[in-house]
């Protein structure tokens, strides 16, 4: 029977698996190799939709780009409204073409005109041609310096090719020719609207401000300064993890009742922090009914260390002499001395969250939040002014995130980027280290804008609200939240909840420590002690493992002489 390693780990892994991952976009097709020239241009393209490959996978990058499939990459790359586009009246090209539309648009812009009454969609683009397009596709003007050995001045699509080349967009050959009259492959043409795209200097249209309400705009910078300024406070609630997954049918009744029992959860949560010197002590207290145990998960945090006290070893599959000694990660191990330094400077630290917070404000507004006198989530014996609310809906769930990609995480990158950042991950690394990879970095999977779009279209938002009760010094003395999420995709049907009730008090009082801070180094497992039983721990299963595998040989072998 497998030890379970962590109550924390447990929690946060029911997390995780509530939404599926999603498979990440096409970054390459079949026939791009690594080396190719155009391989980041058609990538990038494809990513964005504005390119698309063959059945078989294949991009097909050196065939000629006809003058069809140059129309529907530039109505994508443009972005061009393609519906109740005037008819086009082109001959060769008929309303249940499936080029049509972008035909239509495109011409309707005037950026490709036709032949008289005829638009040739399967000749192929020429580089003149090519150059012309683009130049009216993103109005690019030159400077009149290209100078070509085969063009003239005064030739038809010299002002365009000018226009290419003054905005780098394109350029001609060693012998200083441009050969107008040469086919566009599909790679240079990809190359070329990437190069266009990036060329743009059109003004983005300027977003509407977001609804901002200033009373709760100055209660959230009442509450962050607030916050920032305790020296201490201790906490007490639960927290509760619910989860319906689709169950393999070859489980037993047993193993099902297990399975169930092991995605639905709820844990108690207590602990207390002080600001000089720092420690912050979080226990969560969980029963484990399949083993008839209720086990403490406590962790400890400080400046320079994150600690794990060991409340039972033999439950939690550690060695019996680990037993109420502390696991210690120290930060300067694991990231480095440059990374930890000062990465709990309480000054960095509410900087950094002053930051995040105008980008969030910036972004949203107030429009998903509410300031009132009560709320029914709120028990009668707290003692508070007002609670400050925030809900989303399923109607919000889009606009959302359409933000959170387009905006807030783009503005976010640069603050995470410090040290001081790394404290949330510091403070997972407590009962988890698989999130770090073997140089100790975090591993990073950013989800595609085809991921999110597969993400909304399956998911639900049965429930998802936040109150926070606040006193009249603008502490917040009871937060409650309540997040319910169903998915459906062809896998089978599952739903995620969490639940939690925190009351908060003994703000810049004494406190105590349940547990607190090693006394001595003989208290102590060390990261390197740790890391040396993980992988004894790796070598025993692998040797489990060929075991196995030798005795199904050896069945199989038996089997075979019968």
């Amino acid at each position: 029977m497998k030890k379970i390693t962590g109550m924390a780990l447990s929690a946060s892994l029911a997390i995780s698996l509530a939404l599926p991952a999603t498979a990440g976009a096409q970054s390459s097709f079949s026939d791009i190799g690594e080396n190719f020239w155009a391989k980041d241009a058609i990538n990038q393209l494809g990513e964005s939709g504005v390119v698309t490959g063959y059945d078989n996978g294949e991009f097909r990058p050196n065939e000629d780009i006809t003058r069809g499939q140059a129309a529907l990459m530039l109505a994508e790359a443009m972005d061009l409204n393609t519906e109740d586009r005037p008819d086009p009246g082109f001959t060769d090209v008929d309303s249940d073409d499936d080029k049509y539309a972008s035909i239509a648009a495109i011409a309707d812009e005037g950026i490709i005109t036709g032949y008289d009454d005829e638009f040739k969609s399967n000749e192929p683009l020429t580089r003149a041609q090519m150059a012309k397009v683009l130049a009216e596709a993103y109005d690019l003007s030159g400077n009149g310096e290209s100078d070509f050995s085969d063009i003239s001045t005064d030739y038809w699509a010299y002002d365009h090719i000018d226009a290419l080349v003054a905005n780098g967009i394109a350029t001609g050959y060693e012998d200083d020719s441009y050969r107008p009259s040469e086919t566009t492959t599909r790679a240079q043409f990809a190359t070329f609207i990437d190069n266009s795209m990036d060329n743009d200097s059109s003004p983005d249209p300027t977003p509407e401000e977001p609804e901002s309400n200033e009373e709760i705009v100055t209660l959230l910078d009442d509450i962050i300064a607030q916050q920032q300024e305790l020296d201490t406070y201790t906490f007490d609630g639960t927290v509760g993890i619910t989860m319906d997954l689709p169950v393999p049918e070859d489980l037993s009744e047993e193993e099902q009742a297990m399975m169930e029992e092991s995605t639905n959860m709820e844990m108690g949560l207590r602990g207390a922090f002080q600001k000089d010197p720092m420690v912050m002590e979080t226990i969560i207290e969980q029963d484990i009914p399949q083993f008839d145990e209720t086990i403490n998960n406590v962790s400890l945090t400080t400046e320079d260390s994150s600690y794990e006290y060991v409340t039972d070893a033999a439950f939690s599959g550690y060695p019996e002499e680990w037993q109420d000694k502390y696991i210690e990660m120290n930060y300067e191990d694991i990231l480095g001395e440059e990374a930890s330094t000062d990465l709990y400077d309480m000054d960095q630290q509410q900087e950094m969250v002053e930051e995040i917070y105008d980008v969030l404000l910036e972004n949203f507004g107030t429009q998903y939040f509410e300031l009132q006198a009560s709320h029914e989530a709120i028990p009668d014996d707290v003692d508070y002014e007002q609670v400050l609310s925030f809900e989303l809906s399923q109607e919000d769930l889009s606009e959302v995130m359409t933000i959170l990609e387009e905006d807030v995480i783009p503005e976010l990158e640069p603050i995470f980027e410090n040290p001081e950042a790394a404290v949330p991950a510091v403070n997972a690394l407590t009962s988890s280290f698989h999130g770090l990879d073997d140089d100790a970095e975090t591993i990073e999977d950013v989800p595609s804008e085809a991921d999110i779009e597969e993400l909304l279209e399956n998911l639900n938002l049965e429930n998802f609200e936040m109150h926070q009760a606040i006193n009249a010094d603008n502490n917040i003395v009871y937060d409650v939240g309540d997040i319910e999420v169903s998915y459906s995709d062809d896998q089978g049907d599952m739903s995620f909840g969490l639940n939690y009730e925190v009351a908060s008090s003994n703000f810049n009082e004494d406190i105590s420590f349940e547990y607190g801070l090693p006394e001595s180094d003989e208290d102590i497992v060390t990261y390197d002690e740790l890391m040396e039983w993980q992988e004894e721990q790796m070598a025993e299963f692998e040797d489990i493992e060929d075991i196995e595998n030798m005795e199904d040989i050896e069945e199989v072998d038996e089997g075979q002489t019968e």
